[in-house]
């Protein structure tokens, strides 16, 4: 854990240091089946591996998202981490700021299990019902 920039909340690492963040995400892609590569894609033959796994019906499969996992983490507390590491990670401060905009559009959440910042659209093989956690 790393001090955030907000009100001095303890965040995650992964959510201020961007290389932190990109090996884990890196290895959820090549160890834990994390996909599909653009979840606005059919990607028939990602979600054929995933029935076969789960061995259920590829329709049922596709409804296995990170942003209805149970580790996918989205507090007040944990999306303001992750703002706040955007934010830090801005090489110019005289960039406009999309930082929500951004959040919004990929439903970015925390990964609980293999801590890095996670799209909501998209899944791996860890995915387990009950998310996302909102509440603190």
């Amino acid at each position: 854990m790393k001090e955030g920039l907000l009100n001095g909340k303890v965040c995650p690492v992964a959510t201020q240091d961007i290389q932190v963040n990109l090996k884990n995400r890196n290895n959820a892609f090549k160890k834990f089946g994390y996909g599909p590569p653009d979840p606005s894609l059919p990607n028939e033959v990602f979600w054929m591996k995933k029935a076969k796994m789960y061995n259920a019906p590829t329709k049922d499969v596709k409804q296995m998202r990170c942003g209805n996992c149970s580790a996918f983490i989205q507090t007040p507390a944990m999306l303001e981490c992750i703002k706040s590491g955007m934010e830090g990670n801005m090489e110019n401060e005289k960039e406009l700021a999309y930082e929500d905009q951004f959040m919004e559009a990929a439903n970015l959440g925390f990964c609980e299990l293999f801590h890095f910042l996670c799209a909501g659209s998209r899944t791996c093989d860890a995915w387990k019902s009950g998310g996302p956690i909102t509440k603190e």
